[in-house]
C-alpha cells in the first residue's frame, strides 16, 4: 500500500530524518510497518529568519494496508493512468534540427515509438564545445573577430544553452511529461534529489555528463547524430516540406529528402528565423526582456535569505527571486536565472557582438552568487518588423563589442549606476574575460535603465541586495526569443505541413524543463496515436 502524507514541517535546528520518522508516526503509521519512504517534495521556509523549516511531501511504501479514515493528511497515493499510444508510421525518419532539450527530449520520444530521429546541431558535440568555449574565454586577443567560433559557443552545440547556465529545472508549467524527463535526467547521470528538491538543479558540470549519456541512449535505440551539421535550408513544395539542406563545416552541403522537420533551434539561432521568414513560415513579434547581470558576494546572499543560519550545509547556496512592476508602463522588471555559487559567463554567439549570462556547477560553492535583472520589453516595441525585437538585441551586443573593441562586458557598481557616474575602480567579479568600465545608463534606452533604477530602489530597502558591495554587468539580451514560430493545437507550423517548432527558439518554452515537456508533446500530439 501506498500513501501521501503532505505538510510535514520540521524545523532546521533538528534532526531531518528522525524528525520525519516521528512527524509519520504522529499521522498514526507505525515505524514497523514503513518499508521505504520516497520524498515527493521538500521546500525551504525562511519566512523567520530565526526558526527556518522544511516542508516535506512524502511518499510512504507500507508492508501492510491500514485503515486511512481516521488518520491526518493520509491519502491513498493514486497510480497515474498514462494513455497507450502507437507510432502512426513505422521506421520513418524525422529531421530534428538542434539537441538542446527540446530536440534531445523529441529524438528520444520519437525513438521509443520506433522511428528514426536524424539530429542535426550546428555545433559540436559536448566534449569538443567544451574544449571550443574555453578557449574563447581563455584567448589571448579576444579583439580578434575570429576569437569566437559562432557554430560552437556558449549557445550552440550539444545540449543547447542550457548547457552552459544553472541545469535549473523548476517550471511553472503543469504537465504529464514533468515525470518523465526527470526520471531520463536521473537515468542518464543526474542527481537523485531533482525529483523532489523544490527548486532543482543540476549544474553545468553535471549536465555536461547527462547530456553525452542521453545521446548515446537515443543512438542505442536506433537514432543519428550529426554535429557540426547546420540546417542552412528547407525545401517546401505545396506548402509541404520535402527536404532539407545541411551545410557541414564551411563547405560540404547534403540534401536530405524528409517529410518530417522538427525544429528545435533555440532562441539565439537568427541566422535560421531570417531562412524562415524567406521560406514563407509564418512567425509573429513576441515580448521578450533585457538588463543586466547582478552579482553579489554569495554570503550576502545567503545572510539576506538565511540570518543565522547562513552557511548551514542543509540549505546551501541561497536562492532569490524579486519583482517589480510599473503600473504606468504596464511593464515588470524581474530577476531570471539566478545562479547562487555561480560564474557570470561570456555568451557570445555572433562575431562582433557581445552578452553575458549566467552559470553555476552542481555544488554552488563559488564565491559570488549572480542573477539577470531584467525589464520586459512589448511585442512590436521598437517597430512592426518581424525582426524589430531581434535587431535590438543584435544593437546592444554590437555596442557593447564596441565599446571595448573585445568580446568582454561593461560593468558599474550599481550604486554608481543609481547615480549616473562611471565607476572608476576596477571591481572583483567572477566573469574571467575583459570587463571595461561603462555607464549602463548610456548602453540601453532609457525606458530601460530607468525602470532598473526604480525596482532597485524599491528593493534597496535591504542593504544585502543594495549597496556598494554589488555590480552589475551587462548586457543581458538572450532570455528568450523576440519572435514565436506559429503553430496550431498538435504543434504542427501553421502553414507548412511537416514542419513542427518546439522549444525556446519557437516560443513555446522558457527553460530547460518546459523545452524537454515541449519536445516530447509535440511527439506525441503529431506523430502518434492513442490505441484504443
Amino acid at each position: 500500500m501506498k500513501v501521501n502524507i503532505n505538510n510535514i514541517i520540521i524545523s532546521l535546528e533538528k534532526n531531518q530524518d528522525k524528525e520525519l520518522i516521528k512527524e509519520i508516526g504522529k499521522r498514526g503509521i507505525k515505524k514497523e510497518n514503513i518499508e521505504r519512504i520516497i520524498w515527493n517534495k521538500r521546500s525551504i521556509d525562511s519566512r523567520k529568519k530565526n526558526d527556518i523549516k522544511f516542508i516535506y511531501s512524502i511518499e510512504v511504501i507500507l508492508k501492510s494496508d491500514i485503515d486511512l479514515s481516521k488518520l491526518k493528511d493520509v491519502t491513498v497515493a493514486k497510480e497515474k493512468e498514462i494513455p497507450k499510444r502507437e507510432p502512426l508510421f513505422n521506421k520513418k525518419e524525422v529531421a530534428v534540427i538542434g539537441a538542446g532539450p527540446a530536440g534531445l527530449f523529441a529524438a528520444l520520444r520519437l525513438v521509443e515509438y520506433g522511428y528514426i530521429p536524424l539530429v542535426f546541431e550546428r555545433g559540436e558535440e559536448v566534449d569538443k564545445r567544451d574544449i571550443t568555449t574555453n578557449n574563447f574565454i581563455n584567448s589571448s586577443d579576444i579583439s580578434d573577430l575570429k576569437a569566437l567560433n559562432p557554430e560552437s559557443n556558449v549557445q550552440f552545440g550539444e545540449g543547447g544553452a542550457g548547457t552552459y547556465s544553472d541545469g535549473k529545472l523548476n517550471t511553472r508549467i503543469k504537465s504529464e511529461y514533468i515525470d518523465k524527463v526527470f526520471r531520463e535526467l536521473v537515468a542518464c547521470g543526474a542527481q537523485e534529489n531533482i525529483m523532489w528538491d523544490y527548486k532543482p538543479h543540476i549544474g553545468t558540470d553535471v549536465l555536461k555528463v547527462v547530456v553525452k549519456n542521453l545521446r548515446e541512449k537515443i543512438k542505442s535505440m536506433g537514432g543519428k547524430f550529426y554535429f557540426n551539421s547546420k540546417m542552412e535550408n528547407l525545401h517546401i513544395k505545396d506548402g509541404k516540406i520535402i527536404g532539407i539542406d545541411i551545410l557541414r563545416g564551411l563547405k560540404e552541403r547534403e540534401y536530405y529528402s524528409v517529410d518530417s522537420v522538427i525544429l528545435a533551434i533555440g532562441h539565439s539561432s537568427r541566422d535560421t528565423y531570417r531562412m524562415l521568414q524567406v521560406k514563407g513560415v509564418h512567425m509573429e513579434n513576441k515580448p521578450f526582456a533585457v538588463g543586466v547581470r547582478i552579482e553579489h558576494l554569495r554570503e550576502d546572499i545567503d545572510k539576506m535569505q538565511y540570518g543565522k543560519f547562513a552557511g548551514n550545509p542543509l540549505l546551501g547556496a541561497a536562492t532569490y527571486s524579486v519583482t517589480y512592476n510599473n503600473r504606468k508602463e504596464d511593464r515588470g522588471v524581474f530577476s531570471f536565472c539566478m545562479c547562487p555559487g555561480g560564474v557570470v559567463v561570456n555568451a557570445a554567439s555572433e562575431t562582433g557582438g557581445t552578452l553575458v549570462n549566467g552559470m553555476s556547477y552542481s555544488q554552488r560553492d563559488g564565491r559570488f552568487s549572480n542573477s539577470a535583472i531584467v525589464v520586459g520589453i512589448k511585442e512590436n516595441e521598437f517597430g512592426e518588423e518581424l525582426f524589430s525585437g531581434m535587431k535590438f538585441q543584435e544593437k546592444l551586443e554590437r555596442k557593447t563589442f564596441e565599446i571595448g573593441n573585445n568580446y568582454g562586458a561593461v560593468y558599474q557598481n550599481v550604486m554608481d549606476f543609481m547615480s549616473n557616474r562611471e565607476t572608476k575602480s576596477e571591481i572583483e567579479s567572477s566573469y574571467e574575460m575583459k570587463m571595461n568600465s561603462y555607464n549602463i545608463n548610456n548602453l540601453f534606452p532609457q525606458f530601460i535603465t530607468n525602470n532598473m533604477k526604480a525596482a532597485f530602489e524599491n528593493w534597496g530597502k535591504n542593504s544585502y541586495f543594495i549597496s556598494n558591495r554589488v555590480n552589475l554587468i551587462a548586457p543581458e539580451t538572450r532570455t528568450s526569443a523576440p519572435v514565436k514560430i506559429v503553430r496550431d493545437i498538435k504543434g504542427e507550423s501553421i502553414n507548412v505541413r511537416g514542419l513542427f517548432p518546439i522549444g525556446e527558439g519557437a516560443g513555446y518554452a522558457g527553460g530547460i524543463m518546459s523545452a524537454a515537456v515541449d519536445g516530447i508533446k509535440v511527439v506525441d500530439l503529431s506523430f502518434t496515436k492513442t490505441c484504443l
